[in-house]
């Protein structure tokens, strides 16, 4: 049975352009994963420092360009929450980055069994 060479490169050219869509899906999931990363450690260090105060401290939250006094409980119990909505957030983006990696290395071995077709239809290095 003969190869088209045509058809082959074809394919190739298909797997390539998927593969870089992943690689862009890949890499804007990395930027936000990082600026969630960051989120996360701000947020620890607010719960780390409100951890510190004593009970009857005065606490704001600013709401737009005013600051609002808020109860020091409140507070933290908000940014004890803020912190877990971002540990999902986190681990949601974990499982999309796992899922595009794997999408990324099937391409890749339909990418390299195209090629060696591709070589053996030509005679020729892909």
């Amino acid at each position: 049975m003969s190869i088209d060479p045509e058809t082959v490169r074809k394919a190739l050219q298909k797997e390539a352009e998927a593969y870089r869509g992943h690689q862009a899906e890949l890499s804007k999931l990395a930027t936000t994963k990082r600026d969630l990363t960051a989120r996360h450690q701000e947020t620890e260090t607010v719960l780390d420092e409100l951890k510190l105060l004593d009970d009857d401290a005065n606490v704001f939250k600013a709401v737009g360009p005013v600051l609002v006094k808020q109860d020091l409980m409140e507070a933290r119990a908000n940014v004890t929450n803020r912190l877990e909505f971002i540990k999902k957030d986190i681990e949601r983006l974990d499982n999309q980055i796992k899922g595009v990696e794997s999408k990324m290395l099937d391409r890749e071995r339909e990418i390299m069994k195209l090629q060696k077709k591709l070589q053996g239809a030509t005679g020729v290095a892909a």
